[in-house]
Order: structure tokens, then sequence, then C-alpha cells
């Protein structure tokens, strides 16, 4: 099923074949071969995850999460200079909701709205934007990289997991699906937000700044996003 505003973006149902509750994946059909060498095919079913993160979130499970919730939720607004792409609102309102629910924190202040105002900084709301910027492999809706999803996956790196909880196990391709972007992108602004430096204050700016980086590009990314913001909440 596609569902679309009349803008840029639309967001694809998959068949209930293809989604799963979390706990769980799809394994496609596939042909198979028996001892006696005689070729079968296996039609597509779910099994139960296996290993030490039965829990860890793929894209199935986003999918079935995301279509399976019956809660309404009204339009955010459009961002200044930017067509509305109110299709995002419920995804946006969705997520926020579902890791407040899974026990993460936020930052006072950080509001759907800003989430958009992020999302059209970012990616001018290009679904599959891959940056131009040399070196970097930031890609989707929130311009999430290769090292942010290994992070999110929960693996350690140097012996050190920086994720302690409701991880994703997720390829670059599937980052340029609009719903889980915007799952993957929210999970990472409560990410940052834990991760601010002990020396500094926890508030919305400098979560902001530790989305990009913790240096002055962060800075000046930062104040791009928070005037945007404004512009965009006295235009509603």
């Amino acid at each position: 099923m596609e569902s679309n505003y009349g803008n840029s973006i639309k967001l694809s149902k998959p068949p209930a074949s293809e989604m799963c509750p979390p706990g769980y994946h799809v394994v496609r059909g596939h042909e198979r071969t028996c001892h006696s060498g005689t070729r079968t095919w296996v039609d597509a079913h779910i099994r139960r995850n296996r290993g030490s993160n039965p829990q860890i979130l793929l894209i199935e499970n986003i999918h079935h999460l995301y279509w399976a919730s019956n809660t309404k939720y009204g339009r955010i607004g459009k961002i200044h200079g930017f067509p509305e792409n109110a299709e995002l609102d419920t995804v946006i309102q969705f997520w926020l909701d579902y890791w407040k629910e899974q026990g993460l924190k936020f930052p006072t202040g950080l509001d759907p709205l800003l989430v958009k105002t992020i999302i059209a900084i970012e990616s001018s709301f290009k679904p599959k934007e891959i940056t131009k910027i040399k070196g970097s492999s930031a890609t989707g809706l929130m311009q999430i990289t290769n090292e942010t999803r290994g992070v999110l996956s929960g693996r350690p790196r140097k012996g050190y997991r920086e994720l302690k909880s409701n991880y994703f196990e997720l390829s670059q391709t599937d980052v340029q699906d609009p719903i889980v972007a915007v799952a993957a992108g929210t999970r990472w602004l409560a990410h940052k937000y834990s991760m601010i430096p002990k020396r500094a204050e926890k508030t919305l700016h400098n979560t902001i700044k530790n989305y990009h980086s913790w240096d002055n590009q962060g800075e000046a990314y930062a104040k791009s996003v928070e005037e945007l913001y404004q512009k965009s909440k006295k235009g509603r």
C-alpha cells in the first residue's frame, strides 16, 4: 500500500509476509537443496531470532511496529521554505512516542517540528539522499552514517559497547526508507542526548549540536536548525 499527501515522500506498506514483531525475522522464499540433490522451494516464513541479542530491530520489525499502530496524529506543519511533506508527520510523532515508551530520554523542548526541521537541514526531505561530503557515508532523511549504524547495532568497538539497549541491524539501503530513517534518527537523537559530555549542560541546543558533532561545526549546525525551527514555528 502506498500513501501520499501530494508531496515528494511516499510511504510504502510492505505485504504482511514481509513484516513481523520484534524478536522475529522474515525468512524470504528460497530454493533448498536436499541431501539427495533434490531442489525444493521454501515459502517465506517468520522465525524467532537466536543469539545474544534476539530483540534487535530489523527493517521488518520497524515496519510492523509502525503499520500495526492505530494511533492517530495531527499535522505538524511545514518547514519554512519547503513543501509541507505532511506524510512524515505521523512517522515522526509515532517514533518519538515509541522511544519514550521504551524509557529513552529526550531533552526538554524537543518536539516533532524540531525533528522535521532537522530532516529539512539534513536532506531537504530527500529519502534517498546520499551526502556529497567526501569520506562521509551519511544517507537518508536523517543522514545516518555507516559508523552510526554500527553503534546502533550494539556491536562493541575496541571492547566498548556505546549503546546499551534498543538496537538496530540496518543496511545503508534500509535507511533510505523514510520510516526506517526516522526510527533510526530519533533513536540516535536520544543517544546523542545521553552522550553529551559531562562538562556540558544537557540542553536541547547541545543535543542538536551533538547530533552533528561536538565542535564548532556542530555549533553552527545547531544554530542553523534553531533559526529554521523558529521561522517555521512562526509560520504555523
